[in-house]
C-alpha cells in the first residue's frame, strides 16, 4: 500500500475528468493511491403542511447505484491508461467544501476540476475553490489544463515565507515531469510614498537584490533538477497583477500557502481566488 494519497473531487464533468486524468498521471509518477470522491447533498423534503405525512425520499438506492456505476467507469477508463495506479471510489454526503476539506487531512494532494456541473454548479471558481485553497490540510491542485500544453511554462510565485521552499520543490518537480520550462517570479512593491522609509529608494538596486535573493532560494532545486530550464524575474507590482500577467500562457501556476515578503500583508485566500478567476491554467496551492 502506498503512503502517498491523492483525493480527487469528481462530478462527471469534462473538467472533473481532466482532474482525474491529472491525478492518475501524477499517481503513476509518484506511486500514489487515488481516492475518487463524489460529494452530494440530497434535497431536504418538507411537506406543505406539518400535519401531512411526508413521503420518504432518502436514501435513494437507485441514485447511489448510478453514481457507483459512473465512478467505476471513470476509474476503469483511467486504469486502462495507467494500469499500475491503485484507486478507490467514495460517495460522500454533505457539502463539497466541508467533505473535501475533511478528507484533505489524510491526503498529500487534493485535486479538483476548474469547472463543474450538477451539485458543484458554479462552485469551483467561487466559494468551494476558494475555501479549499485557503483551508485544505494539504496541497490543492485546481486543474484547467490547456488543450496544447507543449512549450507552456510552469510559473512559480516565490516569496520568503515558510512554505516557499516546498512550493519551489513542487514547481520544479512538475516542470521536470512535463518537460516544461520554469518561470520563477518575485513580486515586490516599492514604498508608496517617498516619506515612508528611505527617500532614496533605487528601484533598480532593489530589483537586483530581489533577483539575487530568488536565485539563491532556488539554487538547491536547480542543482537537483539540472535539466529544467529556469528563468527568474523580480517584478515591481501588486502580486495579483504580476502573477496573472506572468501566467497568462502558463500550463500551471504554483503558489505557497501563505505569503510574506513579495506577498506581504496578503492572505492566501485573496491571491488564490484572484488567480483562480483570472488565470486559465492549472493552479497549485502548496502546503
Amino acid at each position: 500500500m502506498s503512503e502517498t494519497r491523492i483525493v480527487v473531487g469528481y462530478d462527471g464533468s469534462r473538467d472533473a475528468r481532466r482532474a482525474l486524468r491529472w491525478a492518475f498521471r501524477e499517481a503513476a509518477r509518484t506511486r500514489a493511491e487515488v481516492d475518487l470522491v463524489y460529494v452530494w447533498r440530497w434535497p431536504e423534503y418538507m411537506p406543505a403542511a406539518s400535519m401531512v405525512p411526508g413521503v420518504p425520499v432518502w436514501p435513494d438506492m437507485a441514485a447511489e447505484k448510478d453514481l457507483e456505476t459512473m465512478l467505476a467507469a471513470a476509474v476503469d477508463e483511467e486504469s486502462a491508461e495507467f494500469p499500475g495506479v491503485e484507486a478507490s471510489r467514495v460517495i460522500a454526503h454533505g457539502t463539497p467544501a466541508s467533505v473535501l476539506r475533511e478528507l484533505s487531512a489524510g491526503a498529500d494532494l487534493l485535486v479538483i476540476g476548474g469547472r463543474s456541473h450538477g451539485v458543484f454548479e458554479g462552485f469551483w471558481l467561487g466559494s468551494v475553490a476558494g475555501a479549499l485553497a485557503a483551508h485544505a490540510a494539504c496541497t490543492v491542485v485546481v486543474v484547467r489544463e490547456p488543450d496544447d500544453p507543449a512549450g507552456r511554462p510552469v510559473v512559480l510565485g516565490l516569496d520568503e515565507s515558510e512554505h516557499a521552499d516546498r512550493a519551489a520543490g513542487f514547481a520544479f518537480e512538475q516542470a521536470a515531469a512535463g518537460q516544461a520550462p520554469l518561470l520563477v517570479v518575485r513580486a515586490w512593491m516599492p514604498p508608496p510614498d517617498p516619506l515612508i522609509g528611505s527617500p532614496n529608494v533605487d528601484p533598480e538596486e532593489i530589483a537586483t537584490a530581489e533577483l539575487a535573493a530568488v536565485r539563491e532560494q532556488t539554487a538547491a532545486w536547480r542543482r537537483k533538477f539540472p535539466d529544467v530550464e529556469v528563468r527568474h524575474e523580480a517584478i515591481i507590482g501588486h502580486p495579483y497583477r504580476v502573477i496573472a500577467e506572468a501566467a497568462a500562457d502558463a500550463r500551471m501556476v504554483v503558489l505557497g500557502a501563505r505569503g510574506r515578503g513579495g506577498f506581504a500583508g496578503l492572505r492566501l485566500g485573496s491571491i488564490s481566488r484572484y488567480v483562480l478567476h483570472h488565470v486559465p491554467a492549472t493552479v497549485a496551492v502548496v502546503r
